[in-house]
């Protein structure tokens, strides 16, 4: 989430008497105390007197996903790993989404030589500006933070990027052994992110992969992905590529904080307003469960929440 909505939440928990732990792991529980562990001063190790517990907290790699990873030689991770097309690496047919598998993302760096390889089309040993425009859109979709990077530079194209690294000189002038090359995008990787695991990726996912099933045949005759930079022709299908919609955190108190496209974050009651439209809206299958649900809330909204049965 948005700092701004980090320090909201954590000031509103102060305000409501929550004392909240951070940098914090829960090492065991016993019949009276919590035992945490910091994870910053050497490990201190802190207990907590409590009367009632409450845990809430992700779950486990289901027994037959271990099973397979152990199968296909992914014994050390967590989650199975796929390439950008939501297949299983080391796999020809198998494809895994949500959160029992993790997109591992190829970095530039590892394939920069066939990159220069396959820009540098008159075989000079040097890239012009022009041959590196003319793979652009391809190197922007195989790898995406190529273009995060320049977001992050404020920079229009890699254009801009290459002339950064030669200095005050025209761009059309620009050329760039494979070394130089490597220098100007060496930071690149830096801005690769894990996908969260949440529905939104996995619906998003879900119809990636429904759509690529569809026009196989089609996308086998004629391909729309990238340049192959390892080989020749082009992928089958373009790349997945999340597009974050916004999430919402409810925070109690008829308060909610929310995290929208284009950096837009709103925090209060107006925003519970939101969650509860767009909830009803979207996140229900019938007209029967949104009846249920509006009328929940607004028996609580008149009644209060009725606490008699916890």
């Amino acid at each position: 989430f948005d700092k701004r909505i980090t320090a909201f939440a954590e000031d509103k928990f102060r305000r409501d008497g929550i004392d909240v732990k951070t940098g914090s792991m829960v090492v065991k529980v016993s019949d009276k105390e919590i035992s945490t562990k910091e994870m910053k001063n050497g490990g201190e190790i802190t207990t907590i007197p409590y009367g009632m517990a409450v845990w809430s907290t992700g779950i486990g790699t289901r027994p037959f996903i271990r099973d397979f990873m152990s199968q296909i030689g992914q014994t050390n991770r967590r989650a199975i790993a796929t390439d950008e097309w939501l297949r299983v690496e080391a796999t020809n047919n198998v494809y895994a989404l949500g959160d029992c598998a993790t997109i591992n993302q190829r970095k530039v760096m590892e394939d920069i030589a066939a990159i220069f390889k396959k820009a540098d089309t008159d075989n000079s040993g040097t890239l012009t500006v022009k041959e590196f425009q003319e793979v652009l859109a391809d190197i922007c979709e195989r790898y995406p933070q190529v273009e995060l990077y320049l977001k992050s530079k404020q920079m229009h194209d890699l254009a801009d990027l290459l002339t950064e690294s030669k200095g005050d000189v025209k761009k059309e002038s620009v050329e760039l052994n494979i070394e130089e090359l490597k220098t100007a995008l060496s930071k690149v990787d830096s801005q690769m992110k894990f996908l969260p695991a949440t529905a939104q990726v996995a619906s998003q996912q879900g119809t990636y992969l429904a759509k690529c099933f569809n026009r196989m045949e089609e996308c086998e005759k004629n391909p729309e992905g990238p340049i192959r930079f390892r080989g020749e022709g082009r992928h089958r299908f373009k790349p997945f590529r999340y597009k974050h919609l916004g999430q919402f955190a409810p925070l109690g108190g008829e308060q909610t904080a929310a995290q929208l496209p284009g950096d837009w974050v709103s925090i209060g009651h107006s925003s519970q307003w939101l969650w509860y439209s767009v909830y009803a809206r979207y996140k229900q299958v019938s007209w029967r469960t949104r009846a249920l649900v509006v009328s929940d809330w607004t028996r609580r909204f008149i009644f209060g929440r009725d606490s008699s049965q916890i």
